[in-house]
């Protein structure tokens, strides 16, 4: 036991030191999205690369010099972790490891006798790393999220798209000690409900090729904010309208990134005088470019040129999953300095 938690001090402390280095807290409490795993490799001057690896999700090498290979076959947020792992090995000085499935199922305090000191702090470190207790500190302050609503699953699921990680990794991570938000019974509670019903719950009537794909919802309190996820996200945007006083959110900016509305409806009036108001609620997905802004306008239609009374904007990266080769942020970067 001494080891053990000596093996998970270790690896935390070493993702603490990280997260300063790169000044990763302030910037995210600032501005929202995710711990940047495959930007942060890079930054640390590590060679990575994304490969179709057969029973395996990553890899770390030290000859002839520290890389770091992560599976195309799973998606974004296995990626990431699995990028964490192996940015944990590399930080701590580890002898190579081909890591595969159960660096997943792994959870350091529960580890068997079996599991080897550097897969221990390879798992301590890549948790706090990606999933520190300030980030949901931060997401719970941008959000008006109290630890009670973490029972729900939907609040839980819309926490696991902003801190970058799998549902059932943020759910665990909740009732994981410097958390703890969340009790035993409500972990299992939660991971009871499947994702599809959430899903479904979130897009009401609209039906999607698959439920594969995630379902953000956006509301005013994501103003200016950063979303990065994967190409085929879905987004459910609630917003007020006042319609009452004829303003009316309009799609011309939305559309013009590339953006397809596949619904949209007005939900209850909030207020039947006049300049009340109702929630619009617009689902939308990407069919345009990965990287860039998601922008709405509150105007009178009949005054298309006017002053709008309002304005929505996110800032997005849909570049996920990474593809076989380079990862996103270092083809950015080489185009930096090109």
């Amino acid at each position: 036991m001494t080891d053990t938690r000596h093996a998970i001090l270790r690896g935390k402390r070493e993702a603490a030191r990280l997260h300063r280095e790169f000044g990763m807290r302030e910037r995210i409490e600032q501005d929202g999205g995710r711990i940047d795993v495959f930007d942060t490799i890079v930054k640390c001057g590590v060679p990575l690369l994304f490969k179709p690896l057969d029973g395996l999700l990553g890899v770390f090498i030290d000859v002839p010099m520290p890389g770091v290979m992560v599976t195309t076959k799973r998606g974004l947020s296995v990626q990431r972790f699995t990028g964490a792992h192996e940015l944990g090995h590399c930080r701590l000085g580890h002898s190579p490891s081909l890591d595969d499935e159960s660096i997943l199922r792994r959870v350091p305090l529960n580890a068997g006798p079996d599991v080897k000191q550097q897969e221990l702090e390879a798992d301590a470190f890549a948790t706090e790393f990606m999933l520190p207790p300030w980030l949901f500190a931060a997401n719970f302050q941008r959000q008006g999220w109290t630890p009670a609503m973490m029972a729900d699953p939907m609040v839980a699921y819309q926490l696991s798209l902003r801190v970058g990680a799998s549902y059932e990794a943020t759910c665990r991570s909740l009732m994981r000690k410097g958390v703890e938000v969340i009790t035993r019974r409500t972990l299992d509670n939660l991971l009871e409900v499947p994702r599809r019903a959430i899903k479904k719950a979130l897009l009401g009537g609209y039906e999607p090729p698959d439920f594969f794909r995630d379902v953000w919802l956006l509301t005013a309190k994501d103003e200016n904010t950063v979303i990065e996820g994967s190409r085929s996200d879905l987004f459910v945007l609630k917003l007020t309208e006042h319609s009452g006083a004829g303003y009316v959110w309009t799609f011309d900016e939305l559309n013009q990134t590339g953006f397809a509305v596949v619904r949209d409806e007005r939900e209850g009036a909030d207020g039947e005088t006049v300049g009340g108001h109702v929630t619009r609620s617009i689902t939308t997905l990407s069919e345009g470019q990965q990287l860039g802004r998601m922008v709405l306008a509150e105007r009178r239609p009949w005054i298309p040129d006017g002053a709008p009374l309002g304005a929505f904007c996110v800032h997005y990266d849909l570049t996920g999953p990474e593809d076989e080769g380079l990862s996103h942020a270092e083809r950015r970067l080489v185009l930096e300095a090109a």
